[in-house]
């Protein structure tokens, strides 16, 4: 028989539908108007000159991750595999960030400026799973 849920399930609930929700907005953001999302972040001017198509691709991946992670919010008991699987994509371009300021590509500054949007979202999933994982929900 499942597990009724508590208080920390719906805690791990929010913290997905958190990540799910700013993720398809900034996705759907860079889909419908990926020049006006460039000059919004302000870090992004910096990587070189603005493509809508490359902006698009990007968008939809944060759509399809974000779609995941709401399906997983709708039950992570019983959904955490979709969480894992919304949060991948998400946290590799965390990585990649982290390894960007690592190598020099980019400097402190610009990391820390886009750590909260980039590392928040994977962050929030990788809680949700670890409280799962520690309260046996795995």
């Amino acid at each position: 028989m499942p597990a009724k849920h508590d208080a920390l399930d719906r805690l791990v609930q929010l913290l997905l539908l958190i990540a799910a929700v700013t993720t398809i907005a900034n996705g759907i953001f860079m889909l419908v108007k990926p020049l006006d999302w460039y000059v919004f972040v302000p870090t992004v001017v910096t990587t070189g000159p603005p493509n809508a198509h490359f902006i698009r691709d990007i968008g939809l991946a944060y759509i399809g991750s974000g779609l995941i992670l709401l399906y997983a919010a709708a039950d992570p008991v019983y959904r955490w595999r979709a969480a894992v699987v919304g949060g991948l994509w998400l946290t590799f371009h965390g990585l990649l960030h982290i390894y960007e300021v690592a190598a020099g590509i980019c400097g402190p500054a610009t990391f820390w400026a886009d750590a909260p949007a980039v590392l928040g979202q994977p962050a929030l999933v990788i809680a949700a799973l670890a409280l799962l994982k520690a309260r046996k929900r795995i």
